[in-house]
């Protein structure tokens, strides 16, 4: 008698986590597609407003993300520290800065300054980002506020 197909084939298909930490040759180091995830499933809030500074409209942030980070994906390091010292987490953080920023803001952004700060939180890891970036166009130029 043969076996039903689903039983010869072995198991089903199960989902993975990417692996945050990688260890080898007495090293360790992040992997890219574990801050990824982490960021993704992040709860983020951000604000903002246009400050007239002298000489150009200067556009002032913030946004703030909670990582889902269980402390046995960072062990035996403090998440905070980790991310502090990483470039993919400090790239990552940026980048989400940097769209929460140009979404919110009444027109395009110039370059932009971002200062980062990350800390443990009971919920995961917190990351703040402060952004500064003068406007390009300023909203009274491009007809912001008149009636359509």
């Amino acid at each position: 008698m043969t076996e039903p197909l689903d039983r010869r084939l072995g198991p089903g298909l199960a989902k993975s986590r990417a692996s945050l930490l990688l260890h080898g040759l007495g090293r360790v180091r992040t992997c890219d597609s574990g801050w990824r995830e982490l960021f993704d499933r992040a709860d983020v809030v951000s604000e903002g407003a246009v400050r007239e500074e002298p000489g150009a409209e200067v556009w002032y942030g913030t946004t703030s993300a909670l990582l889902p980070v269980e402390a046995s994906q960072t062990a035996p390091f403090e998440p905070a520290a980790l991310a502090e010292r990483d470039l993919h987490a400090r790239l990552r953080a940026v980048r989400l800065a940097r769209r929460e920023a140009l979404s919110r803001a009444p027109s395009p952004l110039g370059t932009i300054r971002c200062e980062l700060r990350f800390s443990t939180h009971p919920g995961g890891l917190r990351v703040d980002a402060e952004v500064e970036a003068a406007l390009i166009e300023a909203p009274a130029r491009r007809g912001a506020g008149r009636p359509r």
